[in-house]
């Protein structure tokens, strides 16, 4: 009994190997870290790093972010575009049918004039298929499955983005809320001691040095207040721009609450490594090394013969005759083609692709040594500012003793005016930097956050890509 054609073509096809290299992942650079030597945030508790914070308001601001912001929604459709591209590669795997058919009239003058019109009418279908003997056809598709899994990383990277700069604006609002607090607190102590030195001058008790001395105060503090109003309203409208929002739509949300941010837990409890392989730059280097590696495969496969199977059916007829006048044929068969010169042109091709994955895989681990500077220096930035909060909340503690001390001296007669200003003025300082740090601190955390990957689950993974396949180079 004769074996089928198909039959044959399928086995030919599945004992064939695809031309160029198999993707590899090369291993990555070693590192000791001070983030290392304290290793191991969970990857749970990265998903959703802002509910860390335990505040409503900054929780609702993001979550609606990831859900409208229009940079989200632009890269949901470029992955929505790359994945039509590769499904529509994966369909040159199939037989390809096309159809054509006119109609027409013509006429001639001249020698070979005629009478009227003549009328032509024809039809036909043609079909391919193209046998992946040599696996161009894999390898284009395995390009296409990893330029869609890079366009799946970068929607995550947008994503994770976003989530770390709506948390900063959000952390801006409430410092310079808390700076605008703590100047409006001032310039109400500060107009309180000008009416009391007022007083005293009217009284004799003090010159008129002193009266414009506590003006001359109260005057810079209420000159601070509108940069410090600006800046509050810049990160408010920045915060409606990056949630997707038209200005002052969080306005009334923002001031009905007061910050009620905490401080995260943020010691790992995950392998260092184990959790910077989350990054979405990472992971979209190695969708490059596999995009770049299945590209070698494509032009080798072009040094090779193709082989297809192809044939077309058609009728055609000098006039809408009846069936039995029309012209019918039918043609079919395999076919080769194959790029015997090119005066080196397709080698040159794949020395180009082979050059290229050189130069992936060094960006590649440009990329996981960038990971490195970056993690270690958000983990570092956070742990010297904690540093920094007890011996603030000291100075500030210290500035207000020593006012208190410096008000009473000044009512005995023992000090003068300037003394309490400069004791005024260092408690002002000492409060707004004790805001600043507080702001600095949750930022620094932000960026430990943002450092790590966090922002995404490993289920928006799967259900975004399948690839690529997980390595063993971390």
């Amino acid at each position: 009994m004769k074996t089928p054609l198909p039959a044959i073509l399928l086995a030919l096809l599945c004992g064939c190997t695809a031309v160029g290299p198999d993707a590899e992942i090369p291993v990555a650079p070693e590192a000791e870290m001070l983030f290392s030597t304290d290793s191991g945030l969970e990857a749970t508790n990265l998903a959703q790093w802002w509910r860390q914070f335990q505040d409503p308001v900054l929780t609702e601001l993001i979550e609606q972010g990831l859900q409208t912001a229009p940079t989200v929604e632009s890269a949901l459709a470029r992955l929505r575009a790359a994945r039509a591209e590769r499904e529509g590669v994966d369909a040159t795997f199939y037989p390809q049918f096309t159809a054509d058919g006119s109609y027409r009239w013509s006429k001639a003058w001249g020698a070979n004039e005629t009478s009227g019109w003549n009328r032509n009418l024809s039809a036909s279908v043609d079909a391919a298929w193209e046998i992946d003997i040599f696996g161009g056809l894999r390898r284009s598709a395995e390009r296409a499955e990893a330029q869609e899994a890079k366009l799946a990383y970068s929607l995550q990277d947008v994503r994770i983005s976003l989530a770390a700069e709506i948390a900063a604006a959000y952390v801006a609002v409430r410092r310079y809320e808390g700076q605008v607090a703590i100047a409006e607190a001032n310039l109400a102590l500060q107009e309180r001691n000008v009416e009391l030195v007022k007083k005293r001058h009217v009284s004799g008790d003090v010159i008129r040095y002193d009266v414009v001395s506590a003006e001359a105060q109260a005057a810079r503090t209420r000159a601070s207040l509108p940069q410090h109003r600006q800046n509050l309203i810049d990160s408010a409208l920045r915060l409606d721009w990056l949630t997707g929002n038209p200005p002052y739509t969080f306005k009334a949300r923002l001031t009905e609450t007061q910050d009620v941010m905490h401080m995260p837990e943020t010691a790992p409890k995950a392998p260092a490594a184990e959790l910077l392989r989350r990054r979405a730059d990472i992971r979209m280097a190695e969708t490059d090394i596999l995009a770049q590696t299945a590209a070698i495969g494509v032009a080798e496969a072009e040094l090779y013969p193709k082989f297809s199977i192809g044939g077309s059916i058609g009728v055609s007829s000098p006039d809408l005759s009846p069936w039995d006048s029309y012209t019918r044929q039918l043609n079919f068969g395999p076919s080769v083609r194959w790029n015997l010169f090119g005066f080196g042109y397709w080698q040159r091709r794949v020395d180009a692709a082979k050059a290229t994955l050189d130069a992936t895989i060094a960006d590649y681990r440009n990329t996981v040594l960038d990971a490195y500077r970056e993690t270690e220096a958000a983990w570092v930035a956070y742990h010297r500012e904690i540093e920094r909060t007890l011996p603030l909340l000291d100075a500030e503690r210290f500035c207000r003793e020593a006012l208190a001390i410096a008000k009473k001296r000044y009512e005995y007669g023992d000090i003068a005016i300037d003394d309490v200003i400069t004791q005024q003025s260092l408690l002002l300082s000492a409060q707004e930097n004790l805001v600043a740090h507080r702001a600095q601190l949750f930022t620094n955390a932000i960026t430990l956050y943002r450092a790590l990957g966090g922002g995404w689950s490993d289920e928006q993974e799967a259900t975004a890509t399948e690839f690529p396949a997980e390595s063993e180079q971390f």
